[in-house]
């Protein structure tokens, strides 16, 4: 086997990341968990990897985020029925979400 530092990964890319934000009600919070796990049991190909996460130091904030192939897998889904899903589950909270996107312009994972 080489080194270790062969097994992580490094490179320039041109992937997306997109991040929902909304403010959820504690009474809320179960719904919002509930309806992510629900609606990305069969997720677009191209979305890569997506995250519900909740602030630790505002346990009302929370956020989805996704992080796509590329702009142009993200245009293509972003009028779809998983784009959609995602806004309607803060919405359905009772959260109207912010949406943020950003270019990856560098990437590491350690494998």
């Amino acid at each position: 086997m080489g080194d270790r530092r062969s097994m992580n990964l490094y490179w320039r890319c041109t992937m997306l990341l997109t991040i929902l934000t909304g403010h959820v009600a504690k009474e809320n919070r179960e719904l919002l968990k509930e309806r992510f796990a629900r609606e990305l049991h069969n997720p677009p190909q191209d979305l890569l990897q997506t995250f519900l996460i909740q602030s630790e130091d505002d346990p009302h904030c929370w956020q989805i985020i996704s992080l796509w192939r590329n702009l142009e897998a993200y245009e293509k889904e972003h009028s779809g029925k998983i784009m959609e899903a995602c806004v309607q589950m803060f919405c359905d909270a009772g959260s109207t979400p912010d949406r943020t996107i950003f270019h990856v312009t560098e990437h590491y994972t350690r494998v």
